[in-house]
């Protein structure tokens, strides 16, 4: 083992400790690797940074604003309502029908705008059949990723997957390269949780009815002011327990102490306090108590608040900070009042809480504020009321571009990457958005990440880092076909997609694919296709942003997607090694 390849893989070991942990922002990471691997001259300056203006970046660019634009105007909103107002088909149905929605509108979209979108669908679903939304949430997101395999603008793995390719050497994927097998897998992916979901799914449809649906628990930590008419009443007084909110802690100059009933409060208590949204909102927006929330909703001006719902997203630049620190960084107009967290049961001030993602934030502000943490890609707001600025004229607009777009470049009228930009230009052009607000809805995270690990993946190539990890696959499955070295690959690359991003584990493992294929003197496509695909379809762990919008309004728990999921990535593992041989035949020399 070379200087180089030994120094590649303290790098890939590394990268995947702290993609695991975030203890750093993902873009950071990325950033380190392109800089380390140029420093030690692994890789020639210009040459590291040619992932950041790959025409991938661009596409993936492109593809953000479109389906941001579209899933933001209400139009594919609209049309979903219109989908789910036919009659009943019962619950089995319902999920047929969803699971079939989702994966055709991601297929255009990204799986993570579609998950977004229909979210309050099911939320109306579920109200009005009596059924836990989590019987419905999973089914919809897992079909959501496997429709966005179905192209190339589905989801950003199946893109950086195909400028990987280029950049290899090879012919990158085609627009719909992928739609048989993509097809496969979805349908037995619906025919799998509908029929079996009640066995799979966390929650059976039978457990609760509609009026006993929980609610997820938020807590927050509410200060006596000096003026507060609360000083000098006891616990029980409060009334907390009228609104079903459980006072946990209190905390004051000499400790914590509990919150029995008869303690009297005193000025600058600090209540730590426990229950649902509107039961958090009660108490801030009752003047009688005169309690307000530690980061700074105030009685007078609680009730002209916008208040909000938002899930920390996987790379957000407050991941591993204070709450306290994300409220300096917020502004003077955000009030963040409470915090949701899946586990969290002792009792904190969530002031010194260190965000983690999927945390769900309730923050409230007026209404330009909100709005500006909407546009942004660190949170995803819930609420389903706040008003959209594009209208559905737009939106239809948008679709058409799009449509134009694809049409375009698969008919090889434009390249398309120069498709999707001539429709995000002239979206801008005739007016319907601005150039600004087509940046904000870019993900630049998500293109660092990308940028980053496509460097990387060419420096496992170029050092000899790939040939290295090959030639051990080989020595270990190699006497057992073909098709068992598909099977390893895949099963490797769905590993390295819980500790990494989906996309990181596909251009990680693309060149260890390449490598392997001319050892053996085989096709390389059919062994990308796997590493592409096998990235795409992995549902064990909601690291996924898809998985991830739905952990909380679901009520999952980290176990439930391993036990639904696990089941779904073996039989999409299956389908590939059975299907990506014909369609892409091996060719063995």
């Amino acid at each position: 083992m070379t200087f180089e390849i030994a120094f590649v893989l303290v790098l890939l070991v590394v990268a995947m400790v702290l993609l695991a942990t975030e203890l750093i922002p993902i873009e950071l990471v990325a950033l380190l690797l392109v800089t380390a691997l140029a420093a030690s001259g692994v890789l020639d300056a210009g040459i590291a940074f040619q992932g950041f203006a790959s025409e991938t970046v661009v596409m993936l660019a492109c593809v953000m604003v479109l389906s941001r634009r579209l899933a933001d105007s209400g139009l594919i909103a609209r049309i979903t309502r219109f989908l789910f107002q036919a009659g009943q088909v019962g619950k089995r149905g319902t999920t047929a029908r969803l699971m079939a929605v989702s994966a055709f509108m991601s297929s255009f979209i990204t799986n993570t705008s579609t998950t977004a979108v229909l979210i309050p669908a099911v939320a109306d679903i579920s109200t009005r059949t009596g059924t836990h939304p989590g019987r419905f949430l999973m089914p919809m997101a897992f079909a959501s990723m496997m429709g966005g395999s179905a192209t190339l603008i589905g989801t950003s793995t199946n893109l950086a997957a195909s400028g990987a390719l280029a950049r290899l050497g090879l012919e990158p994927f085609s627009t719909f390269e992928f739609v048989g097998v993509a097809v496969v897998v979805t349908l037995v992916g619906i025919t799998a949780l509908t029929l079996f979901g009640s066995l799979l799914l966390p929650r059976s449809p039978d457990d609760i009815s509609g009026s006993s649906i929980d609610t997820p628990l938020f807590m927050t930590t509410l200060t006596v002011p000096e003026d507060s008419p609360s000083i000098g009443a006891t616990i029980a007084e409060l009334d907390f327990a009228s609104i079903s909110l459980d006072p946990l802690a209190i905390s004051r100059e000499g400790g914590r102490v509990a919150a029995h009933p008869r303690r009297k409060l005193l000025a600058d208590d600090r209540i730590i306090v426990q229950g649902s949204r509107d039961a958090v909102l009660a108490v801030l927006r009752n003047p009688q108590l005169g309690l307000i929330a530690k980061f700074g909703l105030q009685p007078d001006s609680a009730s002209k608040a916008r208040v909000v719902d938002a899930v920390l997203m996987p790379g957000a630049c407050w991941i591993g900070q204070t709450l306290a620190s994300m409220r300096a960084q917020l502004g003077s107009e955000i009030s963040i009042l409470a915090l949701h967290r899946r586990g969290q049961a002792q009792p904190a001030l969530i002031g010194r809480m260190r965000l983690k993602v999927g945390d769900v934030l309730l923050l409230s502000g007026p209404q330009g504020a909100i709005q500006t943490l909407k546009d942004g890609t660190d949170l995803s707001l819930l609420d389903t009321q706040l008003p959209l600025p594009p209208t559905q004229a737009e939106g239809t607009w948008t679709l058409i571009a799009l449509v134009l777009a694809i049409i375009a470049g698969t008919t090889g009228v434009l390249p398309l990457s120069v498709a999707l930009l001539v429709a995000v230009l002239a979206l801008i052009v005739a007016g319907r958005m601005t150039l600004q607000d087509s940046f904000t809805m870019i993900n630049w995270r998500v293109l660092l990440l990308i940028g980053g690990m496509s460097s990387f993946g060419l420096a496992m190539l170029e050092s000899g880092a790939a040939t290295w990890l090959a030639s051990g696959l080989l020595a270990v499955l190699g006497g057992y076909g073909p098709h068992m070295l598909l099977l390893g690959l895949g099963l490797l690359t769905i590993l390295l997609t819980q500790p990494m991003s989906n996309a990181a584990a596909a251009l990680t493992l693309l060149p260890v694919a390449v490598e392997m294929a001319g050892q053996v003197g085989a096709d390389p496509r059919p062994f990308a296709v796997m590493v592409t695909l096998s990235a795409s379809l992995s549902f064990i762990a909601p690291f996924e942003p898809a998985l991830l919008l739905i952990y909380g309004p679901g009520e999952y728990s980290f176990k439930d997607f391993p036990r639904a999921g696990g089941p779904v990535t073996l039989l999409s593992l299956a389908i590939l090694l059975l299907l990506v041989p014909i369609l892409w035949p091996l060719q063995m020399s």
